[in-house]
Formats: structure tokens, C-alpha cells, sequence
């Protein structure tokens, strides 16, 4: 992961990513889950720090779309299923 502005560390079973104030990505390891906030900056590097985060992680994918933001899931067979992002989406992995 690129590292302008952009931490990780782990903290209570959570592997966090930090970008400029914000913990953009919380993985909590022992649930299995990921949660995403962009805390209100819909930028291209908070969204690409989470996409790439989740490509390496997880079978989501997050992209824009006419300025909304959006995740794939892909499925073991391969179908793609399309949801709303929205701040603080906990993710099961």
C-alpha cells in the first residue's frame, strides 16, 4: 500500500489503516469483518487506499461511479453483486 499520509498498526485485534486523521479501514481480525469511513473526504486517494486494502483482503471491490461510490462483492462462482457505500459499512469477510 502506498504510504503518503497512510499508516497501519494493530490495535486490539484490528489491523487499522490510518490515512492523514481518519482510520479509513478497520480489520477486525478475530470477527472477520471490515469497516470502511471516509470521514466525509470522498477522495480518490481515501478510495484508493480502501480499494486496494479490499482487493488484497477480501472478495470486495470499491470503485466511483458518477461521483457515488460503490463495492462489488465478487462470489466464489464469479457473480458480482453491487451495494451503496456508506461510512462506517461493516463488510463480512
Amino acid at each position: 500500500m502506498k504510504s503518503y499520509k497512510t499508516k497501519i498498526y494493530n490495535k486490539n485485534n484490528n489491523i487499522i489503516v490510518k490515512h492523514h486523521n481518519t482510520d479509513i479501514i478497520k480489520h477486525n481480525i478475530i470477527d472477520k469483518t471490515i469497516t470502511l469511513n471516509n470521514g466525509g473526504y470522498s477522495s480518490k486517494t481515501t478510495k484508493d487506499r480502501m480499494h486496494e486494502y479490499l482487493k488484497d483482503n477480501s472478495n470486495y471491490r470499491l470503485y466511483q461511479k458518477d461521483f457515488k461510490w460503490y463495492l462489488d462483492i465478487i462470489d466464489n462462482d464469479k457473480t458480482i453483486k453491487t451495494i451503496n457505500y456508506y461510512n462506517n459499512i461493516v463488510l463480512a469477510i
